[in-house]
């Protein structure tokens, strides 16, 4: 499947138009299955798949790290991840028919009926990441430059290959020691979702990293980002006044409208060399 696609379409400008081709991303639909637990289904650029569903875990609390993960099985744009904590749903009556179909050692048979079942649209209902009962303080030590901070939104910015092409994507940095890892999704919750899951199957310490992205920071980008014990957040947009509180309770470093040569620190500034 080509995942960018070229469109003929009307440009105007200062009183004359003409037709151009215009390059915009392919979107699909994503449905995640996870052990016995209703399916989630998202509007995804779909590549790195793998990654998106190891993050997912991680930031729901599904799972503590990539060793819970027993086997992921990619059909298309639907994942099926299994884990050793075999996750059972509440008692529901209408999910009763489709999880016992489901163990019956059936892994695709029932995927139609799953479909119709639309299942905890996590990224954009809030879903599970909408709610964090305890928050327990990040006590990461971890430390980022000033001049290092506008660094990382450039280098966003420059591999950030698919926005360059359509605009049409955010893009999430994940920074550990020298190694950096880059994502690109038309949501902003499965990037991170994506640069977190590819960072747990390289076994890297979350207590070390942070993350550089495009995109608010509404509470429940934080409640994830705690969940994994990231300790610094940074974004060329605004915090959401959740996002705020809930990195307050949480201990996290906050930076956001990183534009041009400066940003606001609304959080644990702590964390950040001002004076380098």
């Amino acid at each position: 499947m080509d995942l960018i696609r070229q469109t003929d379409v009307i440009q105007w400008k200062d009183g004359e138009y003409k037709t151009i081709k215009e390059n915009t991303v392919n979107d699909e639909y994503t449905y995640l299955f996870i052990d016995y637990l209703p399916p989630r289904k998202f509007s995804t650029y779909p590549e790195n798949l793998e990654d998106f569903a190891v993050g997912y875990c991680l930031g729901e609390g599904l799972i503590k790290d990539y060793s819970d993960i027993k086997s992921i099985q990619l059909d298309g744009t639907n994942i099926l991840v299994t884990t050793t904590l075999s996750h059972d749903p509440e008692e529901d009556l209408e999910q009763d028919g489709i999880v016992q179909q489901k163990k019956g050692n059936c892994e695709h048979a029932c995927v139609c009926r799953l479909l119709e079942y639309q299942g905890v649209n996590s990224d954009n209902a809030g879903g599970i990441r909408s709610d964090l009962e305890t928050i327990e303080p990040i006590l990461s030590d971890l430390t980022v430059d000033a001049t290092q901070i506008i660094k990382d939104i450039k280098h966003l910015t420059d591999e950030a290959k698919i926005w360059q092409k359509t605009a049409g994507v955010h893009v999430a940095q994940l920074k550990y020691e020298d190694n950096i890892i880059i994502r690109e999704d038309v949501s902003r919750h499965v990037a991170v979702d994506k640069v977190i899951g590819a960072a747990s199957k390289e076994g890297y310490d979350f207590s070390k990293c942070y993350i550089s992205y495009s995109g608010r920071m509404p509470a429940d980008m934080l409640i994830k980002v705690i969940r994994v014990g990231i300790p610094i957040i940074i974004s060329n947009a605004a915090p959401a006044a959740s996002g705020i509180d809930v990195a307050e309770a949480g201990n996290i470093t906050m930076v956001g409208f990183v534009r041009d040569n400066r940003f606001t620190v609304f959080t644990a500034p702590e964390r950040i060399n001002l004076k380098k």
